[in-house]
């Protein structure tokens, strides 16, 4: 069996714990319209028997720290960039640019990224 970590990266309220439940086909995570809900890493197993077993994580959202409690979420965060084969970037396609891709240099991924964009319906 064929196994591996898909960890779910962004801003916060972008769409990270919604995926994450979709992909699972479970409501796993909280999804609410309050920013940083997700204040600790989630993970969640997909497996098909005697095929894979995908470990997917949602994290909490990308801020620059401005408490001890928002250091302790980032810190979750660079965990598992550490751990990740893969990472999924997901961008809300309302977001500017230019941000997006300062976000995307400072996590400094060395693993293969995949960005996903999100909300496109709402452009």
């Amino acid at each position: 069996m064929k196994a591996g970590f898909v960890n779910i990266f962004g801003k916060p309220n972008a769409g990270k714990s919604t995926l994450l439940n979709a992909l699972l086909g479970e409501k796993l995570a909280i999804v609410s319209n309050k920013v940083q809900t997700t204040r600790h890493r989630i993970k969640g197993f997909l497996t098909s028997p005697n095929t894979y077993q995908i470990i997917f994580s949602d994290t909490p959202g990308i801020i620059e720290p401005k408490y001890k409690l928002h250091e302790r979420m980032m810190q979750s965060v660079k965990s598992a960039l550490e751990d990740a084969d893969i990472a999924l970037l997901i961008v809300d396609a309302n977001d500017d640019v230019a941000e997006c891709n300062t976000i995307f240099a400072s996590l400094k991924l060395r693993v293969p990224t995949i960005v996903v964009l999100n909300k496109a319906d709402k452009v």
